[in-house]
């Protein structure tokens, strides 16, 4: 079962990224803080459902794991599948965009947020980094590899896939994360073609820090109804707050302009429910929030967590991607698909702030060719010829006949 309190916070960390746009409003309430407006191609929230990329990922990866703590980064899985995108084509290109709610000029919008994320304040710190590892058994088209360079801002290396390389991604990973996570690869396949790696950092300091003289143990109810002991960090301030039958949200804003919406369900009401209803109604929400006095208490908590993302995005419909159906022709002319996307996030939130990290690697590999033949049936039931040849069939080292088998 997911905490209520430290699972929706732990969504709506990785929610601040997208949501710090450029764009700001003043909001309802008496008109003294500032509210942050979610707006862009590469943010969209789904025609077809009005659910947004982050809503719908984070429901999947919650209905496929049982841990009390799960934390992910939309934004660093949509940069690692839309490199991943660029080399797709067809109905293949086609569910990947679907399933991420991507349209327009998706390019374009990735720089942009990049761009804009690592805009870095001197109160806030934020690392957006992409990067692709090639196999050098594999030859890649130009046009792949310079859209990706251009918009993403992706490091390219080609490289034998061995230990050597292993440990040099790992390495990447770990300095474009300030050492947060160490690594994101055991291992790489026989049929390994290709990593497409985004890494995230974030790291904010509260514009109104906790005294930590006033943090103490307090009481923590479970889902499952179980009490724990944590400490709980406590103060009064003016911020954004809103509430409903459902859910109470209230702003708690960083140095930077940063924000995090921390997000506490109506008694009774799971997290799993209350995300379906945040993510089906966030902008609304955010756009009714008002000014109020609020005294907040919320726990200090660290996590660190790991998933695959290939049943998720499966169920998103990113479906052939992942079959021996797979188009990723712009790529390579070798039959390529996506084998495995996997994530690892780490968070800590004490009372100066709150740190986050996230890498996301995109793993393709060589599709086996299956190729199908005319049957033929051969039953040798009379004298027969065999040959025993070296690995070259012309270096014959026996040849014979069987004429009588019992002989």
């Amino acid at each position: 079962m997911k905490t209520k309190r430290s699972t929706i916070a732990l969504l709506l960390m990785t929610a601040l990224l997208l949501s710090c746009a450029a764009n700001k409003k003043q909001a309802t309430g008496n008109g003294n803080m500032e509210q942050t407006t979610v707006q862009g191609t590469y943010t969209n929230e789904s025609k077809e459902t009005g659910i947004p990329f982050w809503g719908n990922l984070f429901t999947q990866v919650c209905n496929g794991d049982d841990s009390e703590n799960i934390c992910i980064s939309p934004l660093s899985a949509q940069l690692a599948l839309s490199m991943t995108a660029n080399g797709a084509t067809g109905e293949t290109q086609q569910q990947m965009y679907s399933a991420m709610n991507l349209t327009g000029d998706i390019n374009a919008a990735a720089k942009e947020t990049i761009e804009r994320l690592s805009s870095n304040s001197n109160d806030c710190e934020v690392k957006v980094a992409n990067s692709i590892w090639i196999n050098e058994k594999l030859d890649v088209k130009e046009d792949f590899i310079n859209t990706n360079k251009e918009f993403f801002n992706a490091l390219v290396t080609t490289a034998p896939f061995n230990k050597e390389t292993l440990q040099a991604i790992n390495k990447w990973c770990s300095e474009n994360t300030n050492d947060k996570i160490k690594s994101i690869l055991d291992e790489i396949k026989q049929n390994d073609r290709m990593y497409l790696v985004n890494a995230l950092y974030f790291k904010g300091a509260w514009k109104e820090k906790f005294k930590r003289e006033m943090t103490e143990d307090k009481p923590f109810t479970k889902e499952d109804g179980k009490c724990v002991n944590v400490p709980m960090m406590k103060q009064t301030i003016k911020t954004m707050y809103y509430e409903d039958g459902v859910l109470q949200v209230v702003t708690k804003l960083f140095e930077s302009g940063y924000k995090m919406q921390l997000v506490l369900p109506a008694e009774g009401v799971t997290t799993d429910d209350a995300v379906a209803y945040l993510s089906g109604n966030y902008e609304k929400i955010i756009a009714a929030m008002s000014t109020y006095e609020v005294t907040l208490s919320m726990p200090k908590f660290r996590s660190e967590f790991g998933t695959s993302l290939n049943a998720p995005v499966k169920k998103m419909g990113m479906r052939k991607a992942f079959s021996k159906a797979a188009q990723f022709d712009g790529i390579s002319d070798e039959p390529l698909y996506i084998d495995d996307v996997f994530q690892k996030t780490f968070i800590n939130v004490d009372e100066d702030g709150a740190e986050a990290a996230a890498v996301t690697i995109v793993r393709t590999g060589l599709l086996a060719m299956i190729r199908q033949f005319e049957k033929r049936t051969i039953e040798i039931d009379r004298p027969f010829i065999y040959l025993i040849t070296d690995y070259q069939p012309t270096d014959i080292l026996f040849l014979g006949k069987v004429g009588n088998p019992n002989e």
